[in-house]
């Protein structure tokens, strides 16, 4: 695995995928490398604090995340954004079993239900048939389906894998004056420090649990993230601690734990912030660079929309992901025909001329190929034939998706990127889900419950 990691590295001339530091030492404010060497793996030794009950240096790192993103209280995530967000579930099973949840809601998400014998209510965000992608959450949306059922708590994705932001300040509003818990999957908005040049974060609008990862965009490692619990929020959610413990390994790495201190030193100084708004000025060059090209589509159809999450589509026909990694550019998904291009504090504007030149040159080798202009349908939304958990626990077996007509899923089936799922655990998988299951994904088989 080590040779693989070294040759994808070293053939990658300009990266627009996660992590957020791009492999480069200025990413995290320092001029040197940030030391992964075995001499600093080490564990709960004196002096160093235990994450589980932190009093010392742990504790002082949670609080200046708090201050930082301006959270009541701030829990630090070894298993990234994943374990926060079952957290955040568990907290939510605690005010009540049915929870009103998207259908572009992460794995981990899914897979929490189960774990936390949720009942979930499915909903559908707004969708784009152009570039095949889930957008923003109305409120309108989300008042309805809230006055169709009784949940005590409402899972919101925001900003989109895709960029799009909802309204969670209307949003909240609605969950307040009908007691409802809001909680906000906000990965992919953790960098939204600012409320002068880049939109509101979930925080700052009212959500009261917010789950961030801490390497999409901003410098620390891989598998960082934070439980976040708001300043306003009317639950008490001291037992978010507990659960998130639970979920974690009881040695967590200080190597991962060090890289979100160096975050925090960065990012609470004006480098940190002058760094984060010179990239956004970026993103926004490298929109008007591709769209002036001619031959590209940028995505902008979103009431709001997230800079640093650059989708685009071709107006010809093209596998661009694979010409463009023939040409050492690395992109974050691929979603039917857009390509999802997505910066980060460590991208330079010499990634965006390289990728700038690479799309000018496909599109000329491509003149003359027609474009394929048909909209995609939306997938079909999950019908929960059986409750996640018990389908998780009954004895299941594995079939063909073609012979699973009438079947009820026994798991979470999510191709990551984007980690989005195609079949959740308790659905019943009717023909019209198979079929996209079929068209849209490489699966072939799946694991069903055993018809008893």
């Amino acid at each position: 695995m080590t040779k693989k990691i070294a040759d994808l590295v070293s053939a990658e001339r300009a990266s627009f995928h996660t992590p957020g530091h791009k492999g480069r030492p200025q990413a995290f404010g320092a001029d040197e490398d940030f030391s992964l060497a075995a001499s600093c793996d080490v564990t709960e030794l004196p002096g160093l604090d235990d994450l589980s009950h932190p009093e010392g240096v742990l504790l002082n790192l949670e609080n200046r995340l708090a201050a930082l993103f301006h959270a009541r209280r701030s829990f630090i995530s070894v298993n990234g954004a994943s374990a926060c967000l079952m957290a955040a579930l568990m907290t939510a099973a605690s005010l009540g079993r049915r929870i009103l949840v998207p259908a572009n809601l992460h794995r981990s998400a899914a897979n929490g239900l189960a774990l936390c014998r949720l009942e979930p209510v499915w909903y559908k965000p707004q969708w784009d048939s152009t570039y095949g992608v889930y957008q923003h959450v109305c409120p309108e949306t989300v008042e309805q389906a809230l006055s169709e059922t009784n949940a005590s708590s409402l899972l919101i994705v925001s900003p989109t894998y895709g960029g799009a932001i909802s309204d969670i300040k209307a949003i909240a509003s609605v969950c307040k004056k009908k007691g409802v818990l809001l909680i906000v999957d906000e990965a992919h908005g953790a960098h939204l420090l600012s409320n002068d040049w880049l939109p509101a974060s979930a925080l700052s609008c009212g959500a009261d649990i917010v789950v961030h990862s801490l390497h999409k965009i901003l410098p620390a490692l891989t598998q960082t993230g934070v439980l976040h619990i708001a300043h306003d929020s009317r639950f008490s959610l001291e037992q978010a601690r507990t659960y998130l413990t639970a979920l974690q390994s009881s040695s967590p790495s200080y190597q991962l734990m060090a890289s979100i201190e160096r975050l925090v030193d960065f990012m609470s100084g004006a480098a940190g912030m002058e760094r984060l708004h010179d990239v956004v000025g970026l993103a926004e060059k490298m929109r008007r660079a591709i769209s002036s090209i001619g031959a590209y589509e940028v995505y902008a159809k979103a009431p709001v929309h997230e800079p640093l999450h650059v989708l685009v589509r071709p107006l010809f026909s093209v596998n661009l992901a694979d010409q463009l990694s023939n040409r050492g550019i690395g992109i974050e998904a691929v979603f039917h025909r857009s390509t999802l291009f997505l910066l980060g504090l460590g991208s330079e504007p010499a990634d965006v001329d390289l990728l700038v030149e690479a799309l000018c040159e496909i599109a000329e080798g491509a003149e003359g190929s027609a474009s394929v202009e048909q909209n995609i349908d939306a997938p079909p939304l999950f019908v929960q034939s059986m409750e996640p958990a018990e389908a998780f626990r009954l004895p299941s077996h594995m079939v063909p998706v073609e012979a699973a007509a009438d079947c009820i899923a026994a798991e979470c089936i999510a191709p990551c990127p984007p980690g989005t799922p195609v079949v959740v655990p308790g659905q019943l998988l009717e023909k019209e889900s198979l079929a996209y299951l079929l068209q849209f994904t490489g699966i072939r088989s799946l694991q069903v419950v055993q018809k008893l």
